[in-house]
């Protein structure tokens, strides 16, 4: 999740990855390189226009990015409604990419597992000894959520400073004390919650090993060799042109979000800027396992999670993305932008989705996730 208090319920935004944590007012751009397959998908792609221009109208959703890939060729791209008043979504625009950065840097720890470089079982504490409960928490458990540290976005004391001042730039030591200013939710293992705090735990004990920042371990195990040429993560609130902008009243008036800073979403390195073509070349390289040994690709997808909270055998938390029967997937929401992305193994299908509401909007939670959980039936029906 990185990265979600969303407008009117700062609660509902919390619990978003739990549900699995578009205005469509403009003519759709034509695919590009579609599959010799696609006169088969001709009926798919009709239905998922329909609907997603029904969600549009319904959610008063301001702008919709949406690309769908098979076998990694584009069936569909779509970029509808506006960015700014006036200025028209393109399929190009940059906007930062929250928690599907998550799954880059799952990624990227299992490719310095495979190196020998670190151990899923290694203690924090091997890295980073003052943390407090360091020698019973593992590298894993902070990439899966079962490490207890409690999370610092739902901290009133963290949403008064960050809507007095959303363009503050937040530090590693700045989240991880303030996390600390609360005791372990449950013993290290035991349980699943969601907290942005091991992410960032996670990123600094990384750095610790390989003796080099995350944004250059990702550049050079992850979106290089994934062909991901628009991913960035520029250390600030920067966004390149083209940008799609974002508003929220999560401050109270409808506003204009777009370069809040997103300091505070993830570690450093991993906080992206990203476009929907590489979204869907990113995920779809992060669930084929690329880069990484089959076994270790399946300890990645391991249901650990299964039994906890609301996971199951067949819909869990794994490491680093979440597994919902079939999908991979992962649901950002934060600063007015809501995103779904989601790779499907069996059948070489990528999805990703990227909306804004407009200021009559009045829906709760993400409507990209909910846009995405309808398209999905469509593509690849339930047996």
């Amino acid at each position: 999740m990185n990265c979600q208090p969303t407008p009117r319920s700062f609660s509902s935004s919390y619990f978003l990855i739990l549900a699995l944590c578009v205005s469509w007012l403009s003519a759709s751009s034509p695919s590009a390189a579609a599959p010799p397959t696609q006169a088969a998908w001709q009926e798919k792609i009709d239905s998922v226009r329909k609907l997603v221009n029904q969600t549009s109208q319904d959610d008063k959703l301001k702008a919709v990015l949406l690309g769908i890939t098979v076998e990694g060729k584009e069936v569909l791209m779509l970029a509808q409604g506006d960015s700014m008043t006036g200025v028209p979504a393109t399929i190009d625009m940059h906007l930062r990419n929250g928690n599907v950065a998550v799954a880059y840097l799952g990624n990227l720890f299992y490719q310095l597992v495979d190196a020998g470089v670190i151990k899923a079982d290694d203690p924090v504490g091997k890295w980073l000894p003052a943390l407090p409960y360091s020698d019973s928490v593992t590298l894993e458990m902070l990439l899966n959520g079962t490490s207890g540290y409690p999370d610092y976005m739902p901290m009133p004391a963290f949403e008064k400073r960050l809507y007095a001042d959303p363009f503050h730039q937040w530090t590693s030591e700045e989240l991880i004390q303030l996390a600390l200013t609360e005791q372990p939710k449950f013993k290290p293992g035991t349980d699943w919650n969601y907290a942005h705090t091991n992410f960032v735990i996670l990123g600094e004990a990384l750095e610790k090993a390989t003796g080099k920042p995350l944004q250059k371990l990702l550049q050079k195990h992850v979106l290089i060799p994934f062909g991901m040429t628009q991913t960035a993560a520029p250390g600030n609130a920067l966004i390149p042109e083209p940008v799609l902008h974002s508003y929220t009243d999560e401050r109270g008036p409808f506003e204009d979000a777009t370069f809040w800073n997103p300091s505070w979403t993830l570690p450093g390195g991993a906080v992206q800027t990203s476009t929907i073509r590489d979204t869907l070349s990113g995920f779809r390289a992060v669930g084929q396992g690329q880069g990484l040994k089959p076994g270790t690709f399946q300890a990645m997808l391991a249901p650990k999670t299964s039994g906890m909270k609301i996971w199951t055998k067949d819909r869990y938390y794994a490491q680093g993305i979440v597994v919902d029967r079939g999908w991979l997937t992962q649901a950002p929401s934060f600063c007015g932008l809501y995103g779904a992305a989601g790779y499907l193994p069996e059948k070489d299908i990528a999805v990703a989705i990227w909306c804004t509401r407009s200021k009559d909007a009045q829906a709760e939670g993400n409507p990209a996730l909910t846009l995405f959980n309808k398209i999905t039936p469509i593509l690849s029906p339930a047996k």
